[in-house]
């Protein structure tokens, strides 16, 4: 680990008032450059304490000022920032608040330990000397910025760096940010991990926010990714294999002392625990709360279950047509609502007076966003929310169920107002066969018509898209393109027969649900069907490449990222990561055929053992440490093109896995695919 030794910023009350840098107006329907639309933050984070007294902003002031090194070749000025917490009394919005100054570091989020003490997560990228942080691994050293929690008292007094007891674990440790419990019944302390070098394995502490002292209270297993927590006590451990594919959960009720195995069970592609995806905890002791569908229902239910009896109990909530796949409580960890989506965020709530207020808010947004719950107090009557959507990346709101009043705490993007953004609608596509799929079509700033169109299918495959805030889809449309994204069978949130209905259907059913969406918008005028590019990440890396070859003449190039390739080798490759027995491995087998009994179906929708069928130039790019789809994958797929003489690009990320990518990189695969695309369509 490169550059050990930091110092630690200093906190203290900020007597000045600090002002935002002034944000320049834009130009009137002009969309964003690829670097606005990565431009960090301004407004990070925002969080109410317990009681709904108090309310803390994160913000960033960004100023350019005079380069303190010259010499040749050095620019004149360089960017400085300066994080600072803006404390607010809510019942009083309009009074100045007190400032915390952080300093010039990376800051990721706020969070309240209890009404008198505010916790500040700070990411710090080099030490006091200005050497990086980061891993050298032979000839390449990967940047790997250090987190830390620093806890503050609700005037910026008395700071206390969490872990601060264990001097050698925060000057060298990598992540000291992992809270895993808040312990609300116990007011000064919270429950995090951090990894034991000397163990190989994580460890549980209970640490004082007040003095940031951090006890052990008990090993993990060398596997063990973390513990969930009830009463103070773990009663839950989640072991994994090293792709985080295969997981093992391990409970232990009260009373009990050792770990018993509860079953063996696989993240899914919305990395959700696929059996016993826990989300919440019960007043009764061993009894927690699980997002759970069994094989005869069709979506997921908020039901009980029985650490110790391995029972599950009663269906708590369901909702017709969704599935339920979390819930919201309070600082008691008393249940408030439990969430869902359809196109849009929604909530159950058990109070049917804040159900009242939530849908007047989304009245209020016009039904164009996603209003999601964000904090709430003790009492349930202050809320803040955060709202997104295509058109708004994210915008923090205090509401006062009491007053009723909105006050609207700011814009995380400022310089990317609505007038600039892509709009989107929701489509309903018949297919060819009869059935019914949706599908999000977003449209560039302006009417025109007959514009050249980027497909875009989703990856996993048994996840879906949502009528929200898209990075990737904004950049695609600020060129001028339409970007269309197809519910295709097979994804996931529509219910168990919509998703079961893509198992060993990956290169025809699926397929043609994209074609069928695809035929849609054409024959509305809306698309030129001569310029039309598929491009997907994943499983969408694979559709990509797949669309290419079953339809040579249908689009004019494809773009596959982190894409499967041949499916018997991906096959192949999870029966070697995963075991043979392993719920993964099943899961795949049954999603894209069995390699002996489907052996000739596998070969059918593989790209790969197809490649003389692909007219269209094709992109590759892939991660050098993608551990899910291996990238050998597109490697292999580089040497089928060159050898058929097909026109291809292929680049690798060095150090980057399948998601989690640094926004540099992201920005480069953005760029070299906008180019390759431009190249085909125009």
């Amino acid at each position: 680990m490169a550059g050990a030794g930091f110092t630690l910023p200093a906190l203290s009350l900020d007597q000045v008032a600090a002002a935002e840098a002034p944000v320049a107006p834009a130009p009137a329907a002009t969309p964003p450059t690829l670097d606005e639309l990565y431009q960090p933050a301004g407004l990070l984070d925002t969080a109410l304490s317990p009681n709904g007294s108090r309310l803390a902003s994160l913000r960033v002031l960004r100023e350019q000022v005079a380069n303190p090194k010259t010499g040749k070749g050095l620019a004149k000025t360089v960017e400085k920032r300066t994080a600072y917490v803006a404390l607010y009394t809510t019942a009083d919005l309009a009074r100045p608040p007190a400032f915390v100054r952080v300093g010039d570091y990376d800051v990721e989020q706020v969070e309240w330990a209890n009404d008198e003490r505010l916790l500040i997560w700070v990411r710090m990228s080099k030490d006091a000397d200005g050497r990086q942080f980061g891993i050298q691994l032979g000839a390449y050293f990967f940047p790997f910025p250090i987190r830390r929690v620093i806890s503050v008292g609700a005037d910026g007094s008395n700071p206390a760096v969490l872990f601060g007891n264990q001097p050698k674990a925060v000057k060298r440790d990598f992540d000291l940010g992992n809270v895993v419990d808040r312990l609300p019944k116990e007011e000064h302390i919270v429950l995090m991990q951090k990894w034991e070098s000397s163990k190989d394995r994580y460890g549980l502490y209970r640490v004082d926010v007040r003095s940031g002292e951090a006890t052990l209270v008990e090993l993990g297993e060398k596997a063990t990714d973390g513990w969930y927590v009830q009463d103070g006590r773990a009663v839950l451990r989640f072991d994994s294999n090293y792709r985080g594919t295969t997981f093992s959960v391990f409970g232990r009720a009260p009373g009990q002392n050792d770990w018993a195995l509860i079953r063996k069970t696989r993240r899914n592609e919305m990395k959700r625990y696929a059996d016993l995806d826990v989300v919440g905890v019960t007043a009764q002791p061993g009894v927690v709360l699980i997002s759970h569908r069994d094989d005869k229902e069709e979506f997921a239910a908020i039901k009980e279950f029985d650490i110790r009896s391995l029972a599950m109990g009663r269906t708590l909530k369901s909702v017709e047509g969704a599935d339920i796949t979390g819930v919201v409580m309070d600082e008691a960890e008393t249940l408030v609502a439990v969430e869902f989506k359809r196109d849009r965020q929604d909530y159950l709530f058990d109070d049917a007076g804040l159900t009242k207020h939530y849908r007047a808010l989304n009245r209020f947004y016009q039904g164009e966003a996603n209003v999601t719950l964000y904090d709430v107090s003790l009492d349930h009557r202050h809320v803040i929310f955060l709202v997104t959507g295509p058109r708004q990346p994210g915008q923090f709101v205090y509401y006062n169920l009491s007053t009723q009043h909105l006050d609207v705490l700011g814009d995380q993007y400022e310089h990317l107002t609505p007038g600039r953004l892509a709009r989107m609608e929701t489509l309903q596509v018949t297919t060819r066969d009869g059935a019914q799929i949706a599908a999000y079509l977003s449209h560039p700033i302006g009417e025109a018509k007959n514009r050249p169109m980027v497909v875009v299918p989703h990856g996993g495959p048994e996840v879906r898209d949502h009528y929200d805030w898209d990075r990737w889809t904004q950049a695609l449309c600020a060129k001028g393109w339409m970007v269309l994204q197809p519910q295709f069978r097979g994804s996931g949130g529509y219910g168990k027969s919509f998703g079961d209905a893509g198992r060993k259907h990956w290169g025809d059913r699926m397929q043609e649900d994209v074609e069928d969406a695809v035929a849609q918008v054409v024959a509305t005028g809306a698309a030129d069907p001569r310029r039309l590019a598929l491009m997907g990440a994943s499983y969408g890396g694979y559709a990509a490449m797949m669309g290419v070859v079953r339809r040579p003449t249908l689009y004019q190039c494809a773009v596959a990222i982190s894409g499967d390739f041949d499916l018997v080798d991906s096959l192949a490759f999870s029966r070697k990561e995963d075991g043979a027995d392993s719920d993964t491995y099943a899961y795949w087998v049954a999603s894209m055929g069995d390699p002996k009994k489907d052996a000739a179906l596998l070969k059918a929708h593989s790209p790969r053992q197809r490649v003389e069928e692909i007219v269209v130039p094709v992109m590759m790019v892939a991660g050098t440490e993608d551990t899910i789809v291996s990238p050998q994958q597109s490697r292999d797929m580089a040497k089928a093109l060159k050898k058929a003489g097909k026109t291809y690009e292929h680049f690798e990320l060095n150090g980057e896995g399948h998601t989690g990518w640094s926004s540099d990189n992201e920005k480069k695969v953005l760029t070299e695919a906008i180019r390759f695309i431009a190249k085909a369509v125009g």
